[in-house]
């Protein structure tokens, strides 16, 4: 029996020049449910039924690096009229660097950047967080 592959070794595709990141939270997904019930259905719970499939938001945080702005300028194309939609490949590393497991994130675009607090009191990187929004899923394994 194999064991859990560990999360750390990770890599991400996005089009971005520097493509390091500390974390990234991938969407969650949900079934919605649909409750169906004929009045004339002597059972007393209703049928259930698989609905559409919603997806969460992709969060991706790597540490800001002075004079690279790559997210807010891929924010910055929704206010220009013109968002500019991307595929994002999260792959889960084995030992050697191959992935062992592979998200397609499809047609995904920024839609919230924040930065962690600017402290004088404590000695931390600044963290950059793009939060994306995600029209599909592909999960592929090797």
């Amino acid at each position: 029996m194999s064991a859990p592959h560990p999360a750390h070794h990770f890599s991400v595709e996005s089009g971005l020049s520097r493509i390091g990141f500390t974390r990234v939270l991938l969407p969650r997904l949900e079934r919605e449910v649909i409750r169906y019930r004929e009045g004339n259905d002597p059972s007393e719970t209703m049928r259930l039924l698989p609905g559409l499939l919603r997806l969460g938001d992709c969060l991706l945080e790597r540490g800001l690096v002075p004079g690279d702005n790559e997210f807010f300028a891929w924010m910055d194309t929704a206010r220009v009229g013109n968002v500019e939609r991307r595929d994002v490949i999260v792959s889960l590393l084995d030992d050697e660097h191959a992935p062992a497991m592979r998200w397609r994130l499809r047609r995904c675009f920024p839609i919230a950047l924040d930065w962690t607090p600017l402290d004088a009191q404590h000695s931390q990187v600044l963290i950059e967080t793009l939060r994306l929004a995600v029209e599909s899923v592909d999960v592929q394994a090797p």
